[in-house]
């Protein structure tokens, strides 16, 4: 399925989507909307706030953001998918949202969108996730978390953002690579999972690092491992996993989708505000401040490359997970 979605967006890219009919005029003459299908205070509602001031400058006109939640980003998808396209309705999200059709084949429901409903404009921010307990957990270093996991089969429970979301693949991808089973219990979003870990209702969970942050500096949760190669800067003392000898190569991602069909010259009059945006002293300076990742703008055949090997990924993590029950 994957395959022939990328061969689809090849050939359009190719064509450069003209097949749509624009009016006449320069985009955009209106208001700009980018429905966020998650809730608010997650990581792709933070980066889609911190980019829509520059964002506004770039384009020359205000962009709305909607937060339309549900069905790990199922519903706002849709709901983007079957937009008028246009250019003023745009989705702004996270890289996980990309792998919702397949999890409704696995699953064996009909999918609520399809990839070819969507061409990707930009990425825009990556993050890592991080291995987060609550500061009085008895698992103090990483060490003591694998022995505890290993001892205690399906003993122990975490929580995420979702089903198939960017909290539930890493952890996933941790229990496989350390041939160990816990117990997965979703919410609706970031948010809710990290106040269920903090309220004591799960014993972990692995957020993106930077959502965490805040709650780590005010001494309720504790780092315990970083995803990815190397140390973060503002957390120098917590290793990495790959140092650790579990190396597992997860990105999550915010980006920009229009609806298939949107005009060639609309999506490139976005792309050229989406990349003067990511430039912009304003987002640069409130990334670097908040808890919206970093900035690593992509787009075009750089995107789709990327992209690509990103959901063969999490395509085998679907497959591990399997059906939810």
């Amino acid at each position: 399925m994957v395959m022939k979605f990328f061969k689809r967006l090849s050939v359009l890219l190719a064509l450069g989507w003209s097949a749509a009919t624009w009016a006449q005029g320069t985009y955009p003459q209106k208001p700009v909307t980018l429905i966020v299908p998650f809730p608010a205070g997650g990581i792709a509602d933070l980066s889609a706030r911190a980019l829509k001031p520059s964002l506004d400058k770039a384009l020359g006109q205000p962009v709305t953001i909607v937060n339309r939640p549900g069905a790990s980003g199922a519903i706002g998808a849709a709901a983007v998918a079957n937009a008028t396209a246009d250019g003023y309705t745009l989705m702004y999200t996270l890289s996980s949202v990309a792998s919702v059709p397949e999890q409704a084949i696995l699953n064996g429901q009909k999918a609520p969108f399809t990839l070819d409903q969507f061409v990707p404009v930009a990425r825009v921010t990556v993050d890592v996730v991080s291995l987060v307990v609550r500061a009085d957990s008895p698992y103090k270093t990483y060490q003591d978390f694998a022995a505890a996991l290993k001892a205690n089969p399906k003993g122990m429970t975490y929580s995420s953002s979702g089903n198939y979301g960017i909290s539930h693949f890493p952890a996933e991808m941790l229990l496989a690579a350390t041939q160990t089973e816990a117990r997965h219990i979703p919410y609706a979003g970031g948010a809710p999972m990290l106040t269920a870990l903090m309220g004591g209702q799960v014993d972990f969970n692995i957020p993106v690092r930077t959502l965490a942050l805040p709650h780590v500096q005010s001494g309720r949760l504790r780092y315990l491992a970083m995803y990815g190669a190397k140390r973060w800067a503002q957390a120098p003392d917590v290793p990495t996993l790959a140092e650790l000898g579990v190396p597992i190569d997860f990105v999550p991602w915010t980006g920009l989708f229009a609806p298939a069909g949107t005009p060639a010259d609309v999506l490139a009059a976005l792309r050229r505000a989406l990349r003067a945006a990511s430039q912009d002293n304003q987002f640069v300076e409130t990334v670097g401040k908040s808890s919206a990742g970093e900035i690593a703008y992509l787009d075009g055949s750089e995107l789709e490359t990327f992209w690509k090997a990103d959901l063969a990924r999490t395509s085998v993590t679907i497959q591990r997970i399997g059906r939810i029950q």
